[in-house]
């Protein structure tokens, strides 16, 4: 073996094919590779790989990058999404990741909504946008004094201008004001745009569709004066909330990625941000604990004594 190893140079030809000898066992009959001439030499190996990178290390840094402060989010629930956020860039480690934003900055915003997924859709939860419903037509003083409804995390829109139809079902449209923000400028680029595609339409009620819709070529566009009604921002809802009173407030799904003593913050400010009598709306596994709000139908809690005769 010793012989092998030391041939020069210039027999290069056999070294490499001493390489992939293959050897039989004569009892087991099973083949073993063996390589029996290790490379030593630069020009016949390949580039040493980068070394591995840990996964909270690379969630910190690409959070970092992102401007979030991962400080605030349930490592455990992060550390389940990682495989997706490795899929949603092609790659099979953390250090493939990090090279591939490093020279791919544009890529950010789709490692983040991969590891911290935006999940919606149009009217999701009908009991939801049954309380909505009757709540926008039978509660006069909004009416009067005009609604204003902010949609937290609001990931590519649909909840809103969800709402938006309510409103315009009921002739209040004009009396609303609705804004809907998200960490990620990709998806407040998607929910300005409102367009979406046929599978997306699939759950929506085809008068929805001939009413509140125009098909183009890239998919289904929300019509022009839901657009023009609705306001899009990116911000960031545990750093920068939004001032003022709100009639309702969405914050769906995105507390189950936080700490539980953030979550339990998170919820203490939305309930400052509400009028008396504002609904928040949360997912179906999200409980605001510690607070003034109690639940009047599934998802959707109120902040001060009930008000409405169908929610007792």
């Amino acid at each position: 073996m010793s012989l092998i190893a030391d041939l020069p140079l210039g027999h290069s030809r056999l070294r490499l094919g001493l390489q992939h000898v293959v050897f039989v066992d004569r009892h087991a009959r099973k083949r073993r590779p063996m390589n029996l001439c290790p490379s030593t030499h630069h020009e016949l190996t390949h580039a040493d790989p980068a070394p591995s990178i840990d996964q909270s290390v690379f969630v910190r840094w690409l959070f970092d990058k992102a401007g979030l402060n991962v400080n605030h989010y349930s490592q455990q629930t992060l550390r389940r999404r990682i495989h997706a956020c490795l899929r949603s860039l092609h790659v099979g480690s953390c250090s493939e990741a990090r090279r591939v934003l490093e020279s791919s900055p544009r890529l950010i915003p789709v490692a983040i909504s991969a590891l911290v997924i935006g999940v919606t859709s149009f009217f999701r939860d009908a009991p939801v946008f049954d309380c909505l419903r009757e709540t926008f037509v039978g509660h006069q003083e909004w009416q009067r004094t005009g609604f204003r409804i902010w949609s937290a995390a609001c990931s590519d829109g649909s909840e809103l201008y969800s709402v938006a139809m309510l409103l315009a079902d009921a002739g209040l449209l004009h009396r609303a004001q609705l804004l809907g923000t998200d960490c990620r400028p990709d998806a407040i680029v998607l929910a300005r745009n409102g367009i979406y595609s046929a599978s997306t339409m699939r759950t929506v009620d085809p008068a929805i569709l001939r009413r509140y819709f125009h098909f183009e070529s890239a998919g289904y566009r929300i019509a022009g004066p839901l657009r023009q009604a609705t306001q899009w921002r990116a911000a960031n809802i545990l750093s920068d909330p939004e001032p003022g009173k709100w009639n309702v407030i969405l914050c769906r799904n995105m507390a189950m990625y936080l700490k539980p003593e953030v979550a339990g913050a998170l919820w203490r400010q939305l309930e400052s941000l509400l009028v008396p009598g504002g609904l928040l709306i949360l997912g179906k596994a999200e409980r605001p604990g510690g607070t003034r709000l109690s639940m009047v139908a599934p998802c959707v809690y109120r902040l001060g004594p009930r008000i409405m005769h169908h929610m007792k």
